[in-house]
């Protein structure tokens, strides 16, 4: 049996602790760029609708920090109580603004009124200041008049691809 010394264990201890390090950032340095490429490869409606609804959501976020949000995310996973992304900013007047995020990745299904109306009500139960909801399909008919005039935004699949193009 070999006795190892002092300098020697705290050698080894030293370059495992620096090789975790490394892996450690090595692992975020990959997830980082998996994720930023999701807006550089999905820029037509049909591979947006061809995500899985967590790759939406992640494309979605991304976007959203390309435009100026610091964006929370959700550490919810499964029920997210209908909020997929939480945000934050300041405002020209240097006044905080907070919103919420709905994503709908769907392939012909649309986007009814009721999501929205559940939209508006969680801005008044988490007292944000806007809600948008995403979709890669279309949204009723009812769903426009609905958001006129309140601090809502409606982002179908057409306005996501032309949003992708300019913040890419």
């Amino acid at each position: 049996m070999t006795d190892y010394s002092t300098l020697q264990i705290q050698s080894i201890a030293l370059l495992l602790l620096f090789l975790l390090i490394f892996l450690y950032k090595t692992r975020n340095l990959f997830k980082s760029f998996a994720n930023k490429s999701l807006l550089k490869r999905n820029r037509t409606l049909k591979k947006l609708k061809r995500l899985a609804w967590d790759d939406f959501e992640l494309l979605t976020m991304e976007l959203f920090s390309k435009m100026g949000w610091k964006v929370l995310g959700n550490e919810k996973k499964g029920a997210d109580g209908g909020v997929d992304v939480w945000m934050q900013r300041t405002s020209f007047t240097k006044k905080n603004i907070s919103a919420i995020v709905q994503c709908k990745r769907y392939d012909d299904a649309l986007v009814t009124i009721k999501v929205i109306r559940e939209m508006y009500g969680l801005m008044h139960e988490h007292k944000v200041d806007e809600a948008y909801i995403v979709t890669s399909n279309r949204f009723t008919k009812e769903c426009h008049p609905f958001v006129k005039d309140k601090k809502m935004t409606l982002i179908d699949g057409e306005a996501l691809v032309k949003l992708i193009e300019k913040y890419h």
